[in-house]
């Protein structure tokens, strides 16, 4: 009998917004915000591109991720 893994809500959210190319808005937990897209994650970090340049943030350092508004 084969075992699967059920992906964590985490993962999912943030496979999506990597699959679909979201433009992301990350809060900080000392309270600075980056907006970009998600380009990698894994258990420990995730690399947004912010801008054209790489920034790597580590998973504790942030208190909430959220899909950027659009202006309709």
């Amino acid at each position: 009998m084969e075992k699967t893994t059920a992906q964590n809500i985490q993962d999912a959210f943030l496979n999506s917004a990597r699959r679909e190319k979201v433009t992301v808005v990350v809060h900080l937990l000392q309270g600075s915000t980056l907006t970009g897209r998600i380009k990698s994650f894994d258990k420990f970090s995730v690399m947004l591109d912010v801008g054209g340049q790489d920034v790597l943030v580590f998973k504790h350092s942030i208190s909430s991720i959220a899909q950027e508004k659009r202006s309709e």
